[in-house]
């Protein structure tokens, strides 16, 4: 009974894990979990984050996206002080052998005129990379209490 109870135990773990960090590959390019908040319905703006892994001897640009949920998809590069305004930019680099990080303080994709997201909704979109081209994803909306910190 103890081993069927521990075998159901890693399972279910197992399952968690990869429900929460899935990834697509294309040509020597991984993207890892991409996911954004869910959104409430005043909410129409909403940050993709992802990491994408370049395996690669040469280094690719992520130079657009698109889905669509959104009215625009932009690049924006590391977030910046409240006293500038942050802009979108063109591109962002994956290194040869290296990752971009797309996160909440640093570069990410901007979705606008979004209409509410629900968590554990998920969504298609398309990255477009200077070399690789086109690579579809699917982005996993999580809940907003992620973002908080935690209570003890």
């Amino acid at each position: 009974m103890k081993a069927k109870t521990l075998a159901l135990a890693a399972a279910a773990l197992f399952v968690a894990t990869a429900a929460q960090a899935h990834s697509h590959k294309f040509k020597k390019l991984e993207i890892v979990h991409p996911w954004c908040i869910e959104t409430d319905a005043a909410a129409s703006t909403v940050s993709v984050y992802m990491t994408v892994r370049n395996s690669g001897p040469k280094a690719d640009r992520l130079v657009g996206a698109q889905t669509s949920i959104a009215a625009k998809a932009e690049l924006f590069g590391a977030t910046v002080t409240s006293a500038q305004q942050a802009k979108p930019i063109t591109s962002l680099e994956a290194k040869a052998s290296g990752e971009l990080i797309l996160k909440r303080d640093g570069p990410h994709i901007v979705l606008t005129g979004v209409k509410q997201l629900g968590a554990y909704d998920a969504f298609p979109m398309t990255l477009v990379f200077e070399r690789a081209g086109k690579v579809e994803i699917e982005v996993q909306v999580e809940e907003a209490s992620i973002l908080e910190p935690a209570r003890h």
